[in-house]
């Protein structure tokens, strides 16, 4: 009980009982739950809940009052969930500890210092929290020199603050370093000002990875030099340097898996942009063994599979792999891009189902429901934006339309698509999507005989052939299915008789 009086007289007293402060903390209780469950609440909103007005002191005090309460919920030392991160949970005990520690230190009586500093560097240096570490390891020094003169502790800790501060100050130099990378990525800065901006931050690094030889830092290391690769667009390096970092952190006994997972992710990348579907698909086999529908790289080992195996045509086998994603892991919690993506690719299915490239199960019910029409609708800003996702809608909207015989309706879409591919795809590296939308303007032109279209986009389909997808440099998600692949779908749904078709958009034929 004596460490607890000393706990509870470092929280401090003050009146109590008193019906004024009785009332407070009724309004608190009653402002924080309605904000709760209102997050968009306005001031005169809350201030008539609890029956004030919002311009009145006693507003402005309340406010206060339930601003403090929050901060003694949120730093308060109490119990936790168990289901949360063992890991988090830790580190939020350590930087208590020794929060507490430091409101301590001035009582020259307190029994409770030591034993709360000497847990907080236990646990610190068990789980390599280097900064705590260093903290702790520092107020220990002191306080064995000063409060309780120890001269082996005071030796021990002093060592102990030396080495971890300098394992904190490098943990810090290769964070700054990552971030001003990152921020120059997140700003669309030039990717040659990235790639030298990556390559000096590590040659000032590498240096760590043998110096200090632990996971926390070496990782940061390896994925400043994964940037540089990234920057070139060259993939080869890419993969190599990921697969070093990997085998690298699976000998640390200290790793934690979003080190891992970090380069597993741009693994998966290197390999759909690479378009190898051999050593992609034996990677994501085993990315996928030790991954859950609720671990972060989940969705994106699927991701691998699903565009590797449009890219080889194993149209069977992506919709195999559609229907085992977990449905919970596809609801709209995803973040937009993955969302988006996925939505996409469902609907090139959906288009593969149509041109009896798949066969589907007698008891699915991915399909049923679907719909184009209200698939491209339910992109709110498509028809705005300047990102290349509108490719992919265009096209699938021209291939569903000549699969319905809409023909009208596939010149409409054709027109917006020249005049989209000449205002954003006129810069280098976007080839293969440009001949790729001239050849589907030569349907329309050619009235959707299939002898003259193909005469007349040949030329087109040999400019491709320049091009091949595995040395392209576009983002992988720009191609999902090869373009030579598609348009020879396209072209097996032609007829030998040119088409009439209406000015009118919409009429059918």
């Amino acid at each position: 009980m004596k460490y607890l009086s000393e706990l509870v007289e470092l929280l401090g007293t003050g009146p109590a009982g008193r019906a004024s402060e009785r009332k407070r903390n009724t309004q608190v209780r009653t402002l924080l739950e309605f904000l709760r469950t209102n997050e968009d609440a306005t001031a005169e909103e809350a201030a008539r809940v609890v029956g004030l007005s919002a311009s009145s002191s006693a507003f402005r005090k309340l406010k206060h009052a339930s601003k403090l309460e929050l901060i003694n919920r949120l730093s308060a030392v109490g119990m936790t969930d168990g289901k949360t991160d063992l890991r988090n949970r830790k580190y939020n005990y350590v930087w208590k500890l020794i929060v507490i520690g430091k409101q301590l230190r001035t009582s020259i009586s307190s029994e409770v210092l030591l034993p709360f500093l000497e847990e907080a560097y236990r646990i610190a240096e068990s789980r390599h929290f280097y900064h705590a570490a260093y903290e702790a390891s520092t107020m220990l020094r002191r306080q064995y020199n000063n409060r309780k003169f120890e001269p082996a502790k005071y030796t021990y800790y002093r060592d102990r603050a030396l080495h971890y501060r300098e394992l904190s100050r490098a943990y810090h130099d290769v964070v700054s370093d990552l971030n001003e990378i990152f921020y120059l990525r997140n700003s669309r800065e030039d990717n040659g000002v990235i790639r030298r901006a990556a390559s000096e931050a590590y040659e000032r690094r590498k240096h760590l990875i043998e110096l200090h030889d632990v996971a926390t830092i070496s990782y940061i290391v390896y994925l400043i030099e994964l940037n540089i690769h990234l920057a070139d667009n060259d993939y080869v390096r890419v993969i190599a340097v990921a697969n070093q970092a990997i085998a690298y952190l699976q000998q640390k006994p200290d790793a934690q898996p979003p080190m891992f997972q970090v380069f597993e992710a741009n693994l998966s990348v290197a390999y759909m942009q690479r378009n190898d579907y051999a050593n992609g698909m034996s990677f994501a086999e085993r990315l996928l063994a030790k991954t859950g529908p609720r671990d972060h790289n989940y969705i994106k080992v699927y991701e691998l599979m699903l565009v590797l195996s449009l890219r080889a045509q194993r149209f069977q086998q992506a919709y195999e792999l559609y229907c085992s994603v977990s449905p919970t892991a596809l609801s709209r919690n995803l973040p937009a891009y993955y969302y988006e993506t996925f939505r996409i690719i469902k609907a090139y299915l959906y288009l593969l189902v149509r041109l009896q490239q798949i066969r589907t199960r007698p008891d699915d019910q991915t399909f049923t429901n679907f719909r184009i029409r209200r698939f491209l609708n339910s992109f709110e800003y498509a028809a705005t934006e300047k990102s290349h996702r509108n490719v992919h809608l265009l096209i699938i909207e021209i291939v569903d339309n000549i699969i319905s015989r809409r023909h009208s309706q596939v010149a409409y879409s054709l027109e917006a698509v020249g005049k989209y591919a000449q205002r954003h795809l006129r810069d280098r590296g976007h080839e293969r999507v440009r001949y790729f939308l001239k050849a589907l303007g030569q349907l329309s032109a050619q009235r959707f005989h299939r002898a003259a279209v193909e005469r007349h986009t040949e030329r087109y389909l040999k400019l491709l052939d320049k091009h091949p997808l595995a040395e392209s440099q576009l983002d992988y998600y720009m191609e999902l299915i090869p373009y030579e692949v598609l348009w020879s779908l396209i072209l097996e749904q032609l007829g030998y008789k040119r088409v009439r078709t209406s000015s009118r958009r919409g009429t059918k034929n």
